[in-house]
């Protein structure tokens, strides 16, 4: 499964990179409008397209226009922290098969709608999950472990507050 990602923050590119290479997906990353109209010119077989709403150089509505004048375009996905309902509607009313807003755990949603839109086989929202889960515990327990297991250190190198990954920790079994 091929996927466009246009996203132009590069924190949010690479955590949704790793989740959807999890998958078994490839992803074709570009931060701009135009960078995507130019990729989709010169390639235009990809699965799904995952836009962003806010881009530097316009908006993902945008490349959802480019695509839809095309045959066979693609199902597009949003992924953005506009969380106007007008811009969902628009999507939705444009073709969008979803809207996800960043919110905490967005990347759990993603994968379930990547999932359910290009019908991955073997890939349930469950399996996603626990996956997803997987990982983060992974991730977390090594820098808990790089940081000789104190908190305030380990959440100033994951750029989180302590709180926050206390509670990461007690969800994923970590505070023992």
């Amino acid at each position: 499964m091929k996927l466009l990602l246009v996203e132009d923050d590069a924190s949010h590119v690479m955590m949704m990179t790793e989740q959807l290479t999890g998958l078994g997906a490839e992803v074709v990353a570009v931060d701009t409008v135009a960078a995507a109209i130019r990729l989709l010119a010169t390639d235009s077989i990809f699965d799904l397209a995952v836009l962003d709403q806010d881009l530097p150089d316009g908006s993902g509505f945008e490349v959802q226009d480019f695509l839809s004048k095309r045959s066979n375009p693609p199902p597009v996905l949003f992924v953005t922290a506009d969380d106007r309902a007008e811009h969902a509607v628009r999507a939705m009313k444009s073709g969008a098969r979803g809207y996800l807003v960043k919110r905490p755990n967005y990347l759990v949603e993603m994968l379930k709608e990547v999932a359910l839109i290009v019908d991955a086989p073997g890939v349930s929202a469950s399996k996603t999950r626990s996956q997803y889960e997987e990982r983060e515990r992974s991730k977390l327990a090594d820098a808990l472990q790089r940081n000789r297991w104190n908190v305030s250190a380990t959440a100033r190198e994951l750029g989180i507050g302590r709180g926050m990954l206390r509670n990461r920790m007690s969800v994923l079994g970590l505070d023992d």
